[in-house]
């Protein structure tokens, strides 16, 4: 007899355990056959069950029935879960680690393909809602996902772009410089990615990395005036003249039609009180372009002033006749 209850006790505890295994089944059917709410309720009480809360297809089931509430077009659906995504990541990652025999790898790899094209659709999602933070968020996920070895430990350059805008756009500066300058090192972004990082520079009151990413991007981009007008115009807000005129030399020799050169070569000799020199380089600048606003009117305020001083030495002058 004593044999026999002990075999019973073993089958009776056998058979909770498959009842509670059976569960977490029942909620992959029911995500299956579109019965989301049931599905996300059999999956919880799977996961508070002392049975099923340490097996690793608990959750397993359980990051793939939040990817579905995420991806769900029906609102009602998505407010079961704030965050699914994130909530599906850890999942996936608990069903890895409680995995001792190395069964779930393969599955969630697949699944993470899916997760990480989520994550960059919440991204650009939040993003466009102006969400900036959230956007980050998304796209560090994607970043994250993304050094899992079914994805080679290739570096999503785009991503890593899209992150530092969302950050530079939300006036996180120093994230905005991290991503930027992993964007700049994989040679991703153009010269953009240098104005942009200057921008941050200027905004953290950091000069000196100010100057040291634009000389670096006039280096890497000796074609792009935007980048030279910003390191030249730096120099010239800086009090810095010798150093604008060194650059900006460089700049005319490689580009002697570029009627911006002239111009600020102009406001250069102006600034100095040089005003013959000043009046020769925005001339030039008006011969390329005849529609130059910017140093026709500075030209006129030359010969106004000079025209004050003249006004000023004949005024000081008593005798009439002369």
């Amino acid at each position: 007899m004593r044999k026999l209850a002990v075999i019973l006790i073993l089958v009776t505890g056998f058979s909770g355990a498959f009842a509670q295994k059976g569960k977490i089944t029942s909620a992959m059917n029911y995500m299956t056959n579109g019965q989301i709410e049931k599905a996300w309720e059999a999956i919880q009480e799977a996961e508070e069950n002392e049975k099923t809360v340490s097996y690793y297809k608990t959750y397993y089931a359980k990051g793939k029935i939040l990817q579905t509430i995420a991806e769900s077009g029906d609102e009602n659906i998505k407010k079961l879960v704030e965050d699914p995504l994130p909530k599906a990541y850890e999942s996936y990652k608990k069903a890895i680690e409680l995995d001792e025999k190395g069964k779930a790898g393969k599955q969630v790899d697949f699944e993470l393909t899916m997760l990480n094209n989520d994550f960059i659709n919440l991204g650009i999602q939040k993003f466009q809602d102006k969400d900036h933070a959230g956007a980050l968020e998304a796209f560090e996920y994607s970043l994250e996902i993304g050094k899992s070895e079914i994805f080679g430990g290739v570096v999503d350059t785009t991503i890593v772009y899209n992150a530092g805008l969302a950050a530079y756009n939300g006036k996180m500066n120093d994230k905005a410089i991290e991503y930027f300058t992993i964007a700049k090192d994989m040679g991703y972004g153009g010269s953009t990615v240098y104005q942009l990082m200057n921008r941050v520079y200027i905004s953290k009151g950091d000069s000196a990395n100010s100057e040291k990413i634009m000389q670096e991007g006039v280096e890497a981009f000796p074609e792009e005036d935007a980048l030279m007008v910003e390191l030249i115009n730096y120099y010239l807000t800086s009090d810095q003249d010798d150093k604008a005129f060194e650059y900006l030399d460089v700049a005319k020799e490689k580009d002697p039609e570029n009627k911006t050169y002239w111009y600020v070569e102009g406001v250069l000799y102006d600034k100095k009180g040089m005003m013959d020199e000043a009046l020769k380089s925005y001339g030039k600048a008006t011969e390329l372009d005849p529609e130059y606003y910017d140093p026709f009117y500075n030209m006129g305020v030359i010969h106004f002033n000079l025209g004050v001083k003249l006004q000023e030495k004949a005024n000081e002058i008593m005798d009439n006749a002369e």
